[in-house]
């Protein structure tokens, strides 16, 4: 139950354009104190930038933002906090290299006259620590040092330090476990209980069931309805959020037949991953599953190239390969989607054309020259088949949704015409629609006679996707599942050493 009536926070006809977009258009949101109220939206539906104009990040945005019953001119993130204002992103902003209490207590450290209180420091942090449950942590080592899960926790304890009244969080699962989760759970009770408003932003549908009270959908950058949590079913919220009925993903023919393309054989990584064997046949879709720390990522990029093998070989089309790097294995017909497509995966400052084309400049060039806009035909095709949004090949990376970012990374390995695409995490972070759209993309390239090698935590998305699971733990192939025997269940018991073995 929401726990008052008083309205913390309230956005009057508030809109954002960026140049050809216009991003928010004259959006009416509340949020009352003690309430975790969920904005939902597909990527690209105007759910960041209208939060980024609560945090301060737009001068330029027109309506009005009303906080506590104060009318608020939040033109800078400074303003924001100094309001009551807390962001906490998907991508953490912790500095890595330096300890958890400077990073905790940046911008307010304590001072005894004109040097920092050390002492007081590690007292305040050690506080904020216990908030989240991070107790255990000690605060004078560095960032580096924890894991992501427990950064994320930081993140949140490095928010609440600045006494908040308004707590947006983005994504704040993204990077935890399922006991993790129950903690965050626990904890944003704790801040209901203490009358804060609270934002709540996911794609995971059963998230917002269990933890929120109100759900506002947005679409196109418009408000589209607000309603209690206990008044919508999920069906219902995803049909809202994409403007339509959207199907099942429809049951894959299972591609049991077919020539073998790739074959590894005692593959090893000494620390990572040791005598891995399996082949990928035409028109199958192979997984390799496991809990995070198995060698998932660590196996696909060694068979793409990217990191060094200790021992094992590769054959590709009955040839043995020895790949000195990725451009190696790019050149022989095998993609590589990175997990993290801000990082390594896109030219961020680069527009959609160029990043399309980019593994192709070998081939379409002419020598050191090359000219992006001969092959604009390539770029119209992938745009077109994979649905990214706007529809613009000259737009900037950064100016497009998380999910139409990730469509762009699909098109950039299509583009390829690779026989083998190896897909990490393909669909992390993206909201439904460009899941489904994603994922159809994935079984038409199978259907080509292409293999494809899945790497991902989603278990309905494996269920959904593949023919054949390989299991891995702690770096070894410890089972595998075909067709049927593949389910939610089957797969959470083997990635946890129970259920399956191999024969």
């Amino acid at each position: 139950m929401v726990g008052s009536d008083q309205k913390a926070l309230q956005m009057i006809g508030v809109s954002k354009r960026f140049p050809g977009t216009l991003a928010v258009d004259k959006v009416d949101f509340e949020v009352r104190a003690g309430e975790v109220h969920a904005l939902m939206g597909e990527n690209g539906a105007g759910k960041s930038t209208l939060m980024k104009m609560l945090a301060g990040l737009f001068n330029d945005y027109t309506g009005e933002i009303i906080i506590n019953g104060e009318v608020c001119k939040l033109h800078t993130p400074t303003l924001a906090k100094e309001h009551g204002v807390g962001m906490i992103y998907q991508e953490l902003s912790l500095a890595r290299r330096i300890s958890i209490w400077e990073n905790l207590l940046v911008g307010r450290l304590p001072k005894k006259g004109a040097f920092i209180d050390r002492g007081e420091a590690i007292k305040q942090s050690k506080e904020l620590l216990a908030r989240v449950g991070l107790e255990y942590i000690d605060p004078t080592i560095e960032v580096s040092e924890i894991s992501q899960c427990e950064a994320q926790l930081v993140e949140i304890a490095k928010v609440l330090g600045n006494n908040p009244s308004i707590i947006v969080m983005d994504e704040p699962t993204s990077a935890l476990s399922s006991e993790e989760v129950k903690r965050l759970f626990n904890i944003i009770k704790q801040l209901k209980a203490q009358n804060l408003a609270i934002v709540y932003i996911s794609h995971h549908l059963q998230e917002i069931f269990d933890i929120a009270d109100t759900i506002t959908v947005m679409r196109d950058g418009k408000k589209i309805k607000t309603y209690p949590v206990a008044d919508t079913t999920s069906e219902q919220l995803v049909e809202d959020m994409v403007g339509k009925s959207v199907k099942n993903m429809k049951e894959k023919e299972r591609n049991i037949g077919g020539d073998v393309i790739l074959e590894v054989k005692d593959l090893t990584r000494w620390g990572y991953f040791h005598h891995v064997d399996f082949s990928v046949k035409a028109g199958e879709v192979l997984a390799i599953c496991g809990l995070a720390g198995s060698g998932r990522t660590e196996i696909g990029r060694a068979i793409v190239g990217a990191d060094a093998l200790s021992q094992g070989t590769i054959i590709k089309d009955g040839k043995e390969c020895n790949f000195k790097n990725m451009h190696d294995g790019i050149n022989s017909g095998i993609g590589y989607l990175t997990e993290d497509r801000k990082v390594m995966g896109l030219a961020l400052t680069q527009n959609i054309s160029d990043n399309i084309l980019v593994t192709l400049i070998d081939k379409l060039g002419k020598g050191i020259f090359y000219n992006a806009k001969k092959h604009s035909k390539i770029v119209e095709e992938k745009i077109k088949e994979i649905e990214i949004y706007p529809p613009q090949p000259e737009r900037l990376i950064n100016n497009l949704s998380g999910g139409n970012q990730q469509k762009v990374l699909m098109a950039k390995w299509l583009a390829t015409d690779a026989s083998i695409l190896i897909l990490d995490e393909p669909t992390r972070g993206v909201d439904i629609g460009a899941k489904q759209t994603i994922h159809e993309v994935v079984l038409e390239y199978a259907k080509k006679g292409n293999g494809v090698i899945l790497l991902s935590s989603d278990l309905p998305e494996v269920v959904g996707l593949c023919d054949r699971a390989i299991i891995l733990r702690e770096g070894y192939i410890t089972g595998e599942l075909t067709g049927d025997e593949i389910s939610e269940s089957t797969l959470l018991m083997a990635a946890n050493g129970e259920g399956v073995h191999v024969s």
